[in-house]
């Protein structure tokens, strides 16, 4: 292993993730590489710290090398949210990828991907979220237990699917990537905060920090990842919800069911009108997504949608990355990027300016995570410039 890379969101960097890196140190990685989320996480909400705050921790955390991973695939389901990270993985010449999972191995994932690999699994699938049996996610893992008992348990773990969709992403697009998956150690996804001990979920640590306790975090992330927090506190650079709920709002109810129907993952089952309505009802986020709840589709699912409509994506992105963005990185960590993966080059910089200069797909994303940087300064206790996503300099720990 000369390379490995992880994919994360770091939303906030905590022991668990330093405990990984080091891991990977003590398996023989010479050089650990992050592709990391921006200024929005998978689950559709804003992140807690900018993306550059979370990067110096993780580069002071033992990480050779962070590069971000652009919104459109930062913000997707699974799948393309995968697609996108191991690509850039790839790209900055990695030879392996190491994720956490609760069943312990890759071996597990491995058969569980082969099945949903299967032409006649999604069209099964289809057919029964068609019939209106449910969300696809519980028909996804009804039909999987059906072909491989105990498929159900592997995809009922958050870190499993997202390993199961890594190992599907790498074979999709013919990387040459390892698979190391790691036992996840210590507190379950959004577990609550621990009475003791030194590791606890990032859901719980978000829960703390909007609370304003984050003195609650000195136990569970690295002192320099604390310290980076104190200032962001201090400075206001901190998410506040309430600022983000009259934001995205605002957003939403300046567009329609026409211009809804063009999102990710809107399809043409209705969800563009059941948005445009709930935008015009709701006096908050945490009421737009009560009214968006539906049987038939996850939580998640709905807001990634409304996040979509908020950052302005549409489903005529590229369905890869255009463009490799580094946030920072050490001198060693800096060496041997190839700019390049599944037969395709991507242009490389530090400068979101630079990349929006760039024509076609490359200037198009790089334009649409401006105004994500910009729309999260904007979310905060404190809002910033939106300049800052321009002005700030490549991170050298």
């Amino acid at each position: 292993m000369k390379r490995v890379g992880i994919i994360a969101e770091y939303n906030p960097f905590h022991n668990g993730h330093a405990g990984q890196i080091a891991a990977l140190r003590s398996r023989g990685a010479q050089s650990v590489a992050v592709v990391m989320s921006g200024s929005f996480a998978q689950r559709g909400s804003p992140a807690v710290f900018s993306k550059f705050t979370r990067a110096r921790a993780a580069l002071e955390g033992g990480a050779d090398l962070v590069a971000e991973l652009p919104a459109p695939w930062a913000t997707a389901e699974a799948d393309r949210f995968a697609e996108g990270g191991v690509f850039l993985l790839a790209a900055l010449g990695c030879d392996a990828i190491c994720f956490g999972a609760e069943c312990g191995g890759a071996e597990p994932l491995a058969a569980l991907a082969q099945i949903l690999d299967d032409p006649g699994f999604d069209a099964g699938l289809q057919a029964r979220h068609a019939a209106g049996g449910g969300s696809l996610a519980a028909l996804r893992a009804q039909l999987a237990e059906e072909r491989l008992p105990g498929a159900a348990a592997l995809l009922a773990g958050p870190n499993n699917n997202l390993g199961v969709a890594y190992l599907r992403a790498i074979r999709r697009l013919g990387l040459p990537l390892q698979a190391i998956a790691l036992p996840r150690e210590g507190a379950a996804h959004d577990a609550p905060l621990p009475s003791g001990g030194v590791c606890a979920s990032a859901g719980a640590l978000r829960g703390r920090i909007l609370a304003g306790d984050l003195a609650a975090l000195r136990p569970y992330v690295p002192a320099g990842a604390f310290a980076l927090y104190e200032e962001d506190a201090a400075e206001g650079a901190v998410l506040d919800e309430q600022a983000f709920s009259l934001s995205l709002l605002t957003a939403l109810r300046l567009g329609d069911a026409a211009a809804f129907a063009r999102l990710p993952g809107a399809g043409g089952e209705g969800l563009a009108n059941l948005l445009a309505r709930a935008a015009a009802e709701a006096t908050s986020a945490a009421g737009l997504y009560a009214l968006l709840k539906s049987k038939r589709y996850t939580h998640a699912r709905l807001r990634r949608l409304a996040l979509a409509a908020y950052l302005g994506l549409t489903d005529d992105l590229p369905r890869l990355p255009p463009y490799l963005r580094l946030l920072g990185g050490t001198k060693a960590g800096l060496q041997g990027i190839p700019g390049q993966a599944a037969g395709a080059a991507v242009p490389v910089s530090h400068s979101l300016a630079q990349l929006a200069r760039l024509p076609g797909a490359a200037g198009q994303v790089a334009a649409l995570e401006a105004r994500a940087g910009a729309l999260w300064a904007l979310c905060l206790r404190r809002p910033r410039p939106a300049s800052e996503e321009f002005t700030e300099k490549f991170i050298r720990p």
